[in-house]
């Protein structure tokens, strides 16, 4: 039987053609938007992932409203409230034990008793513990107002998913500890804060790389202790419920400790891109807020029988609680 050989060289064209194919299908991190619904939400929450916050706001926002977002970083990042030497001198302070030379051996002794104590003392309370936590974090989530009502939904099971897993993580446990300093250590070291002022003068692009920082620094001290955040993004599906040409209704699943956990959001349609709606709408709502005017000393003030004249360029609320 005579056997035929394909020709290797068309097989090897093929191919290429076919690898061309998907490279140029495949988006750069940070492209505006994305092409789909279920696209848009998957690269945000890749970005997320990754700690990739500059390039995130990049693909969350259309243009205009990313450059809007960069100019108002110094007015966004900028302290709330006068900055007090007793604030600053406890800033520094802290800054300065997680940093110092052999702050990693320091730390560690200091919480050496505390961690023997806990093993001896609260370990058996651990139930109770975890019980007025999560009664806690569900009372912040509830009176969040700026949260609409899909985030609070899965932030509370968040919650009631993570409090029974902490009544089994050996807190006391002293090599877990050293790992955990370690890593809070590094971090800071990685961050190079100095002083608050510092911290609130940041440039947009600075912010970007202290909260990436931060963040994958957060879920290696995680991961020490067996929550593995990766894993929750690796196991994201998403699903269009719902289109009508220019938004569209998405569910995203995901696992936290290996229960499932769902969400949904609602994308619009701008320029043939599509964006996440709350996320835009909160963006834009903090802008109008930090360019509306301080109201004048001298001002009469409303009449309390009377609502005050609304500012027609504002954006209106939904009625509806989302």
């Amino acid at each position: 039987m005579t056997i035929r050989r394909r020709p290797i060289v068309p097989t090897l064209l093929l191919l290429l053609a076919l690898l061309t194919a998907c490279n140029r299908q495949k988006e750069a991190p940070g492209t505006p938007g994305g092409g789909s619904p279920e696209a848009a939400a998957r690269e945000s929450l890749a970005l997320l992932r990754d700690g990739k916050f500059d390039l995130f706001w990049q693909h969350a926002l259309p243009p205009a409203d990313f450059a809007t977002l960069r100019a108002d970083w110094p007015k966004r990042n900028a302290a709330q409230e006068p900055i007090t030497p007793e604030d600053r001198a406890k800033f520094e302070a802290g800054v300065k034990r997680l940093t110092e030379p052999d702050a990693e051996k320091k730390l560690f002794a200091d919480l050496r008793p505390t961690l023997a104590r806990f093993d001896r003392d609260y370990k058996d309370q651990m139930p109770l513990l975890a019980g007025i936590g999560q009664s806690m974090a569900l009372t912040a989530i509830d009176q969040a107002k700026d949260l609409p009502q899909s985030q609070k939904h899965q932030l509370r099971d968040v919650v009631n998913v993570v409090a029974p897993w902490t009544q089994t993580v050996a807190w006391g446990d002293q090599a877990k500890a050293k790992q955990a300093i370690s890593i809070l250590v590094d971090t800071a070291r990685k961050v190079k804060l100095s002083t608050p002022e510092a911290l609130h003068a940041m440039s947009f692009e600075e912010s970007m790389t202290t909260w990436s920082t931060a963040w994958l620094g957060f879920k290696r001290l995680l991961d020490v202790y067996g929550l593995s955040v990766d894993k929750s993004f690796e196991s994201v599906s998403i699903d269009t419920l719902e289109s009508n040409g220019g938004s569209a209704h998405v569910k995203i699943t995901y696992t936290v400790l290996d229960k499932p956990i769902q969400t949904d959001a609602t994308l619009v349609l701008l320029d043939g891109r599509w964006y996440d709606n709350d996320l835009l709408q909160r963006v834009r709502d903090q802008h109008a807020r930090l360019v509306q005017p301080a109201p004048s000393a001298s001002a009469p003030a409303p009449s309390a029988t009377a609502p005050p004249p609304r500012n027609p360029g504002a954006p209106v609320a939904d009625a509806k609680d989302r």
